[in-house]
């Protein structure tokens, strides 16, 4: 028997990025007791695409930090895209960072030749955005950001001033 079904694609589960988004706001709200929720915002990417807004609220403070965003087609759920907020924090902070080498130098010259790029945040089921759903819930900016507004430190993404405008969805 030949085998066309194309592997991980599960015809039983059929949630969008947002229906996920939801079930992970429920659970923190669980899992932290109150303390902590998820606040997805829905808007519109500069490109006209469906853009959710993922920010982490400390209840009892109104404290807020954005912790990522998801981009998808406004007709179609997937392909979905995780874009993690960038960590501005110094190198010598990072567990891990790029330098680039002499050969990424000469590419700025013109002396590189094409190359396939993979990202790792594009989704095509709702199985593999839970996985990087996972993921991006577990970047060191993510955490810092979520102890940041529990513990009422501020950081460069903390929100305050904007918890009161963000309508949860």
């Amino acid at each position: 028997m030949t085998q066309f079904w194309p592997p991980g694609l599960d015809l039983t589960d059929t949630a969008s990025p947002l229906d996920i988004l939801e079930e992970a706001q429920r659970e923190w709200a669980e899992q932290s007791q109150g303390l902590l929720a998820l606040v997805i915002q829905e808007a519109e990417s500069t490109d006209g695409d469906r853009m959710l807004i993922v920010h982490a609220k400390h209840v009892p403070s109104n404290r807020t930090a954005t912790l990522f965003s998801v981009v998808h087609r406004s007709d179609a759920p997937y392909p979905a895209k995780i874009q993690p907020r960038e960590n501005e924090l110094p190198d010598f902070l990072k567990k891990s960072y790029y330098r680039p080498g002499i050969g990424d130098l000469s590419a700025g010259m013109g002396l590189a030749t094409g190359r396939q790029v993979t990202n790792k945040w594009v989704c095509d089921t709702p199985s593999e955005f839970r996985s990087e759903l996972r993921n991006v819930l577990n970047l060191g900016i993510v955490k810092s950001e979520v102890l940041s507004i529990v513990s009422g430190h501020k950081s460069p993404m903390h929100n305050d001033e904007e918890a009161e405008e963000k309508e949860p969805v």
